[in-house]
């Protein structure tokens, strides 16, 4: 026999427990226009009304989220304090670099030195925490208090690596390792002390250190490369918000099969997002890692929300449910963008909750 009706939160914590839920939880991060639009009523416009209507549709149907401060964005370009071109194509999603302010690996190490310098900077955690809490009221105000929010806290590895770029950021691994290690260093350094400041299992029982550690065909770095400079980052990360009482869901696009049990070693306590597509196999996980980690996600963004009829989806997702429950939060590989048919989002909505889901603007929930 199910559970009685639970609140978000209650189900969320039962999910991270792996206890059985009144429905299994659902978490994403909403992108998608045309969803918000067929829960509010309205298409929402660049900016702070924007983000209303995307939290208010984030409310409606998910139990926890991420990313909940990103408002849509006019497409263009801009230029930062350092020289970088990035441009934005998507409303949501930012598209990448166009250019960086260095073409050879002296001037990416001359760069890397100078930021690596700003972050042994001072920092004030109080100024950051009071900040913190102001965004946090501002994205409560249009969320409610129910839906869970977790925050993100990386190594510092994917910021470099991208900035960089993946050349130049290898040719410094062998080149000049001793930097990369000192960089990585202090950027977990400032995160741990932003874990310290603000996280409290009361307010979020759950947070996400992350690390884009592998791709379609694999580990993008050895598994000796992680072992020595990324695995024990993440175990002080998982350290920190332990002590918190906080659970620890590690997010790496990819297939990361092969280092799942050094990631357990390394304190995490849940895997998101169980990419599909890239050779990941949600029952093969859950089977042998079940006991020991809850998994978040599972439901291909790429292939199967974005081209599959929802009754594809609706099925893939109910199987999904059957294979990795308890402890399972469904949701997409990674975000629910405006790739995915609207129809596909709601059906794996519905396959979560077992009944219809209320549209334009009506958010009474199951």
């Amino acid at each position: 026999m199910s559970p009685a009706k639970m609140t978000k939160r209650e189900r969320v914590i039962a999910a991270l427990n792996h206890q059985e839920t009144d429905r299994t939880p659902v978490y994403d991060i909403l992108l998608n226009d045309g969803v918000i639009e067929l829960l509010t009523g309205r298409f929402p416009p660049i900016g702070e009304e924007g983000l209303k209507l995307r939290l208010q549709a984030t409310a409606a149907i998910l139990d926890m989220t991420r990313m909940a401060s990103v408002p849509p964005v006019a497409p263009g370009r801009h230029t930062d304090e350092d020289g970088f071109v990035y441009y934005q194509e998507d409303r949501w999603i930012a598209g990448g670099i166009l250019q960086r302010p260095f073409t050879d690996e002296a001037g990416a190490r001359e760069w890397l030195i100078r930021d690596l310098n700003r972050l042994k900077q001072p920092f004030d955690e109080r100024a950051w925490a009071e900040r913190f809490r102001k965004e946090q009221e501002r994205i409560r105000s249009y969320l409610g208090d129910d839906t869970v929010v977790i925050q993100e806290y990386g190594t510092g590895l994917d910021r470099i690596r991208y900035l960089l770029g993946l050349e130049f950021f290898s040719y410094l691994s062998v080149d000049d390792p001793g930097l990369i290690s000192e960089y990585l260093h202090y950027a977990t350094e400032r995160e741990i002390r932003k874990i310290h400041a603000v996280e409290d299992a009361s307010i979020s029982p759950c947070a996400l250190p992350y690390g884009d550690i592998a791709y379609k065909n694999g580990l993008l770095h050895s598994p000796e490369w992680l072992r020595r400079e990324f695995f024990p980052l993440i175990r002080r990360l998982t350290d920190a918000l332990h002590e918190h009482g906080v659970k620890c869901l590690f997010h790496s696009d990819g297939d990361i099969t092969p280092v799942i049990p050094d990631l357990i070693e390394a304190g995490v306590d849940g895997l998101n997002p169980i990419e599909v597509v890239a050779g990941m196999d949600l029952a093969h996980v859950k089977r042998l890692y079940g006991d020991r980690l809850f998994l978040v996600g599972g439901i291909d963004i790429s292939q199967l929300m974005a081209r599959s009829s929802p009754e594809e989806v609706r099925a893939v997702c109910l199987e999904a449910i059957r294979v990795a429950s308890p402890g399972y939060f469904i949701g997409s590989t990674t975000e629910l963008d405006n790739g995915s048919k609207p129809e596909n989002i709601i059906a794996m909505i519905e396959a979560a909750w077992g009944e219809p889901v209320p549209l334009r603007g009506d958010h009474d929930q199951p």
